[in-house]
């Protein structure tokens, strides 16, 4: 991934555009309010390709085996990944990138006490390598397996022997152990680096509120409230005892800010949106969305709302979802607990993103 695209703030911040886009985009937004950092915080946590794990109680869909990956089995997955055997690299091939059966895997992947060789964690499913070393730990092998369908997982292994051999005939084994019912097209092994993820990403849309800890931004304007809609400026009741909070700005588009997504939008035109807030712990959706929505919802255990409850004027959900009719979810994070408990459901939010086919 790279930075495609930046913009400097009044109070000389930087807002970043990353990724690598495609036919296929699909835009993810953090902190639109400076005073809920949590969307920054995990898009970072997420570019960086670390994938820590949750401690138990998290509703996400690798949850209740509440294991914590040790220091080592983190620094050994590093290791792994870095040295991968000749059929690893094989198999990766037609695994990387969402290629196969667009499902999302990762490499040399942590889980509890071990580590697994390809993991797909929606839905759950791992695929392990087996070598000679293999024969002389059958024990260990299937203590590992009780472990992993305890959790949730459906484990596939592999020979190696067979990899090098015949590439076809394991993807097709594959797939057959993955859904036997369903109609699955084996793919052509890419050339050079092959197709690329669909994500972009603004970690941070208001870096001069998150400095200041404030909802608005250095003009004193909620974002949330400044975009060109056919209802700008009508309806502030939500504002409560604090009307300044919901300031639209002076006109419709008025911010560096909002020009700055709206020129992304023209120019990369994707085909889902999803904006990070808290803390009302809801999947609020704008648009044809409500079938991504509950895809959402069944990974972090939010309910799906229509409405977020009042009027938002001048919103980008009115502006991209109603208006334009782009999926847009706006994702209301829990803010009474560690964002790392976070991270691990909105990860996977991520990767289902990341194949989606939209």
């Amino acid at each position: 991934m790279k930075i495609l695209q930046s913009a400097t703030t009044k109070l000389g911040n930087k807002i970043e555009l990353i990724g690598t886009p495609n036919e296929n985009n699909v835009l993810i937004i953090g902190v639109f309010h400076g005073d809920e950092p949590q969307g920054k915080y995990l898009i970072e946590k997420y570019l960086s390709g670390e994938y820590p794990p949750l401690e138990g109680g998290s509703k996400s869909v690798i949850s209740g085996w509440g294991h914590k990956y040790s220091a080592f089995a983190k620094e050994k997955s590093k290791e792994l990944r870095n040295n991968p055997t000749p059929n690893e690299q094989i198999l990766w091939q037609y695994l990387r990138r969402s290629q196969f059966l667009g499902l999302k895997f990762r490499r040399q992947q942590p889980i509890g006490p071990y580590i697994a060789d390809f993991t797909c964690f929606y839905p759950k499913i791992i695929i392990e390598l087996d070598g000679s070393q293999h024969i002389d730990n059958k024990e260990y092998d299937q203590k590992r397996d009780i472990f992993l369908k305890n959790a949730g997982f459906e484990v596939i292994r592999i020979f190696n022997n067979d990899i090098s051999k015949d590439i076809e005939s394991v993807l097709e084994y594959i797939k057959d152990k993955i859904s036997p019912t369903r109609e699955f097209k084996i793919p052509t092994l890419p050339q050079g680096e092959g197709n690329s993820d669909n994500l972009l990403f603004i970690p941070c849309l208001n870096p001069d509120g998150l400095e200041n800890n404030t909802r608005t931004n250095a003009n004193g304007v909620d974002l949330n409230r400044n975009f060109p809609t056919k209802n700008w400026g009508e309806d502030t009741s939500a504002a409560g005892d604090n009307p300044d909070d919901y300031y639209g700005g002076k006109s419709a588009g008025s911010e560096i800010e909002t020009q700055f997504v709206i020129d992304i939008i023209e120019k990369y035109q994707p085909k889902m949106i999803l904006t990070l807030h808290s803390p009302y712990k809801i999947v609020n959706y704008d648009g044809p969305a409500q079938d991504i929505a509950q895809k959402i919802s069944d990974i972090i255990g939010y309910p799906v709302e229509a409405s977020i409850g009042y009027p938002t004027p001048g919103s980008f959900g009115t502006y991209c979802g109603v208006e334009r009719n782009i999926p847009t979810i706006t994702l209301e994070l829990d803010e009474k607990i560690p964002v790392e408990q976070l991270e691990q459901p909105v990860f996977d939010i991520f990767d289902i993103l990341s194949s989606i086919s939209l």
